[in-house]
């Protein structure tokens, strides 16, 4: 037996797309909206006494899903969600063991993996109930830092079928799986900063301790074709890649003119968000997720008057390429966790 508390959410890479696997990496998450996403076309022929649409004149012209998954920032699991979402990985021991950091860049070429994700959803007084999404491809994910509170990842899917049929996976979850939080978090907006290496995370840059929050959203571009004859009104194909795009917000106090000035004057910075946890995995290794992105331009605004009030500026900024950097941008993990 169950209870209405008894949700699950895995998933799992496939070999090939749409085939499902038996997911078996289970997340604890906040919030989660798969869905099937069926279009029906109605017959339009007129017939002698027909009033009303006629049921067998409905009919399924093409069918898809989608949804996404909102998780906290935890120190062991992102890794698959973070390849899912920008497709190129590395793993590397740091220090002694365990621990290891992975690094994730955005794609040079089409396609993004495609993964199997199961949910459970449980039946009032009765068992879990599981929908299994083949060919889900992630279309991006969001970041929010807000202040005094955990950070939470959204990853968001296009997927090619659902099925009810398949067998539940029963949901296990890693051990000692710790949450970060904005107690741990810092941040750098402009300056020099060294992108992160397979070993080491990103350095330099200028710490900015007037930022209240911290929002990132990384769109894959993903085209939304691929129904094509042959693939029985599903995508016959994984989505491709278009032009992918980083935008976010920062809520900061105005306690000086530097974030004022870098919008007026349209100023290259680079951003680097960092949280890190104090209980090392190893000797000089610690727990940390951090985000970089070599260029970003800011959107504004000019700091208003506040009754008396602390005067804040809600400042949005556009990730650019700056034509030096290798990826415009870069999530670096560091994780007990030896594989992806």
């Amino acid at each position: 037996m169950t209870t209405q508390l008894d949700s699950s959410i895995g998933l799992k890479k496939e070999t090939t797309f749409g085939a499902a696997v038996v997911v078996d990496k289970f997340y604890e998450f906040t919030e989660e909206d798969f869905a099937w996403v069926p279009t029906f076309a109605q017959g339009a022929g007129q017939r002698f006494g027909q009033r009303v649409a006629a049921a067998d004149r409905r009919v399924l012209v093409k069918e898809e899903s989608n949804g996404s998954l909102t998780v906290e920032a935890v120190t062991k699991g992102l890794g698959a969600l973070l390849e899912a979402a920008l497709g190129t990985a590395t793993s590397t021991i740091i220090g002694t063991g365990p621990g290891y950091q992975q690094v994730f860049t955005p794609t040079a070429d089409d396609y993004l993996p495609s993964y199997t994700v199961q949910k459970g959803v449980p039946i009032l007084g009765g068992a879990v109930s599981p929908q299994t999404f083949a060919g889900c491809v992630c279309s991006g994910f969001e970041l929010s830092g807000a202040n005094g509170a955990i950070p939470t990842f959204q990853f968001n899917f296009l997927g090619k079928s659902v099925d009810t049929v398949a067998a539940y996976a029963a949901a296990s979850y890693p051990a000692n799986n710790q949450l970060l939080s904005f107690v741990n978090g810092s941040i750098t907006i402009g300056g020099t900063v060294t992108a992160p290496t397979a070993s080491a995370l990103a350095s330099g840059g200028t710490a900015a301790g007037n930022i209240r929050d911290f929002a990132l959203t990384w769109d894959n571009g993903l085209d939304e074709n691929g129904f094509d004859y042959g693939g029985a009104g599903k995508r016959s194909r994984k989505p491709a890649l278009g032009l992918r795009s980083g935008t976010g917000t920062i809520t900061a106090e105005y306690d000086s003119n530097v974030l004022r000035d870098a919008y007026l004057a349209q100023t290259n910075l680079a951003l680097v968000l960092t949280f890190a946890s104090t209980v090392a995995i190893s000797a000089g290794v610690f727990p940390t997720i951090q985000i970089t992105i070599p260029n970003i331009r800011l959107e504004g605004e000019l700091p208003k008057a506040a009754a008396g009030d602390v005067i804040t500026q809600a400042i949005g900024f556009t990730v650019l390429d700056n034509r030096t950097a290798a990826h415009p941008i870069y999530v670096a993990i560091v994780t007990p966790e030896t594989a992806i």
